[in-house]
């Protein structure tokens, strides 16, 4: 009786072994999967390191613009968007059983001026890529698609080529294709607010140039696509908008036809935060 008491003691104890074992993997499972917290947007967005640098890129982007505006005197100012946002997003690690993070919070201020102007389009543009070129705006779009001219006379020209073999009905096709340019900018900023480049979520500086002759106007996206996914869904966003200025699309349409042509100069800077985590 001793013998097959000592035994059933025995498998009892494996038994509880073998559960605690497997409480504990369960337990481990569920601390190592466990959604980690989602950084408080709001709060980096307030701190006090996040509005001082703000307030330098913003300065130190106005000023860009107004330089470039000032070498544009042929032009007509018709008006200024703001999209100053910090966010935060899910970050895609591959594997099914991952516990859920995010980046860490990242802001960024753009603003895009749009003016009209009237003349020889092709002689304005290459106007614009001389003032470009002097405010040290270098283009970062493909020398394929830049060509030999470089800047946007070269994406216009881009634009109308029919390409290499084209028949007669091609070319014209070509020819006929609206007169839009847009060229992608690195640009010259240097402020110590600017997040430094080799963080996984800096912002990088960089410009946008779009150009339309009429009856066309520019789709360069200036902040705008991203508000309005935040405002069908706000229940889920990961955004916190810091300011928000919008130039109606109406207005900027009804600079024809007193003018011949609009451009849209866009200029997005990234600025560090304050600590975001729970």
């Amino acid at each position: 009786m001793s013998g097959r008491g000592g035994v059933s003691r025995g498998c009892a104890a494996v038994v509880w072994v073998v559960l605690a074992g497997v409480v504990g993997a369960a337990a481990w499972v569920y601390l190592s999967l466990r959604p980690e917290p989602q950084p408080d947007v709001a709060k980096a967005a307030r701190s006090a390191a996040a509005r001082a640098a703000d307030q330098e890129v913003t300065a130190e982007s106005d000023r860009g613009l107004d330089r470039l505006r000032a070498a544009l005197p042929w032009a007509t100012y018709l008006g200024t968007t703001v999209a100053d946002v910090c966010g935060t997003e899910p970050v895609n690690h591959g594997f099914a059983l991952t516990r859920r993070t995010w980046t860490e919070v990242a802001c960024s201020r753009t603003t895009t001026v749009y003016e009209a102007f009237d003349g020889d389009f092709q002689q304005r543009l290459g106007q614009l890529d001389a003032a470009l070129a002097a405010a040290g705006w270098r283009p970062s779009d493909p020398p394929y698609y830049l060509g030999e001219q470089g800047g946007l006379v070269g994406a216009l020209a881009y634009a109308h080529n029919p390409g290499d073999g084209a028949g007669p009905s091609e070319a014209a096709a070509a020819a006929a294709r609206p007169n839009v340019a847009l060229v992608r900018y690195t640009v010259p900023v240097g402020s110590g607010s600017v997040t430094p480049a080799g963080s996984g979520t800096a912002v990088l500086p960089g410009g946008a140039v779009q150009v339309a002759q009429a009856p066309y106007l520019p789709t360069l996206d200036d902040g705008t696509a991203a508000h309005d996914r935040v405002l069908k869904s706000p229940s889920s966003t990961t955004s916190y908008y810091v300011d928000w200025q919008q130039y109606d699309r109406a207005r900027l349409s009804a600079a024809y036809p007193a003018h011949a042509a609009v451009l849209a100069l866009s200029l997005r800077v990234g600025y560090r935060t304050g600590p975001a985590r729970p």
